[in-house]
């Protein structure tokens, strides 16, 4: 039986809108380059976050030419008619980039019919066999609860404009595939009117597949002379002296991401012992490492806990080494409380134990309900039912707890640790504040 059709609503439009809206905004206000603005520097930094690098374009086949540092992204996307990719390193301002769009297009589609640009990261792409029109309803039910009839309608429509980031954080054979995803939906029957690509150069040079856009722009990797604008204007004048003659660490501070770091951890850092590192990749750990160690310890003003009450630095690194190291587990890029599932747990004795108390529990009282109580008591299990779902996830929230996984009250750290920068909110999602950052997190080992 075919499913009824679904209408979307001037209603539903709106609500998807300021959702998006709120993530951007959120986004945008807790990134670490606008934190270090915020914390750092003298001046009152203006609500639109200046870029720090270069921007080269290429459109068709006129010549490479770079974005003046005034001029909105968003003139490439008129430019190339909305399909274009961001090419960059990890770490090289791709997200922001995205999301310097992603204000403008809002603003258009607030006072006309324009498409609602989304932001999906494929990080959490799972299944390599998925459709990508499958995987953004999906991801649409995840992030907003919009059904996966209505989702599909926003699709169709093409009332959504796809903004996909997070391809280069995985590893090139499913980047291939997802690429593959990507043209299938371009060369097919109702292909979006619109769709922006954020990926890593070299790594997209090694992929086969090559998307059929309009035309691409490249962050540079910052220069000397930004560098030390940067550190002078963050009040790290002595870390640039340091530096300036050091090509090692000049290459790490060519990354806007890891600039932002230096600035943060500077307090933290021991430039001779830094500098006496035998690799790029002993640096590079240190420089994440003296992060961490100075946004666990610096005073901050937050609300989240009592002074003198907050987590040891040693049990919030802990439990942020679980999260990362579950969400590496599970391909997620965002995390909602919500979510956590029983097969987070590490013990296969007590994710069975639970399973079998909890089923146990359920299944009596369903067929109490059921076989004695009969088809009188339907509604009634209706109105129940949210009850034993919140009861179930406050049971596994208990467990996690006492296994030494998550501390109690699991809001109020994660809000806790996104005030040390470590991690963003987004509605009611957490996200590390940078995929690098998680990475690092996941590779240490749980004590």
């Amino acid at each position: 039986m075919p499913k009824p059709m679904v209408f979307i609503t001037q209603q539903n439009r709106s609500q998807l809108l300021k959702a998006v809206q709120r993530e951007v905004t959120q986004q945008l206000q807790s990134g670490l380059h606008k934190a270090v603005l915020s914390n750092l520097v003298d001046e009152h930094p203006s609500p639109q976050v200046q870029r720090l690098w270069d921007v080269q374009v290429k459109i068709g086949k006129r010549p490479i030419y770079q974005l003046p540092q005034n001029t909105s992204i968003i003139t490439v996307f008129d430019d190339t008619g909305g399909k274009f990719l961001i090419l960059g390193a990890l770490g090289a301002g791709k997200t922001t980039t995205l999301l310097e769009l992603a204000t403008e297009l809002i603003n258009r589609a607030e006072h006309s019919t324009q498409p609602i640009p989304v932001i999906f990261n494929f990080s959490s792409w799972q299944d390599d066999n998925q459709t990508l029109a499958d995987w953004l309803v999906a991801q649409l039910k995840f992030k907003y609860g919009i059904p996966i009839n209505m989702g599909r309608q926003w699709i169709n429509q093409r009332q959504l404009l796809p903004l996909l980031d997070g391809l280069d954080e995985l590893q090139l054979p499913r980047q291939q595939r997802c690429l593959e995803a990507i043209q299938q939906l371009l060369a097919g029957d109702n292909p979006p009117q619109y769709l922006v690509v954020c990926t890593g150069l070299e790594d997209y040079k090694s992929c086969q597949t090559k998307l059929q856009l309009h035309g691409a722009v490249y962050l540079r990797p910052l220069t000397d002379a930004q560098i030390r604008d940067y550190l002078l204007s963050a009040k790290s004048r002595e870390l640039w002296h340091n530096i300036n003659a050091d090509a090692a660490i000049l290459a790490l501070a060519r990354t806007p991401l890891l600039l932002n770091m230096m600035a943060v951890a500077d307090e933290e850092i021991l430039i001779h012992s830094w500098k006496r590192l035998d690799s790029q990749k002993e640096r590079y750990l240190y420089l994440l490492n003296a992060y961490i160690r100075r946004t666990l310890t610096w005073e901050i003003n937050h609300q989240w806990y009592r002074r003198g009450e907050e987590p040891r630095p040693e049990k919030t690194k802990h439990w942020l080494i679980w999260l990362a190291k579950k969400m590496k587990q599970e391909n997620q890029a965002e995390f909602l409380i919500e979510s956590l599932e029983p097969t987070w747990w590490q013990n296969p004795h007590k994710n069975r134990r639970y399973r079998l108390v909890v089923g146990l529990i359920f299944g009596i009282i369903g067929a109490l309900f059921a076989g004695v109580l009969g088809g009188a008591i339907g509604g009634l299990i209706g109105v129940l039912m949210p009850s034993i779902a919140r009861f179930r996830h406050f049971t596994e929230l208990i467990i996690l707890c006492w296994n030494g996984y998550i501390p109690w009250k699991y809001a109020r750290f994660l809000n806790y640790a996104t005030s040390r920068l470590l991690l963003q909110k987004v509605g009611k999602r957490y996200q590390f504040i940078h995929y690098l950052l998680r990475q690092h997190f996941a590779r240490m080992p749980l004590t």
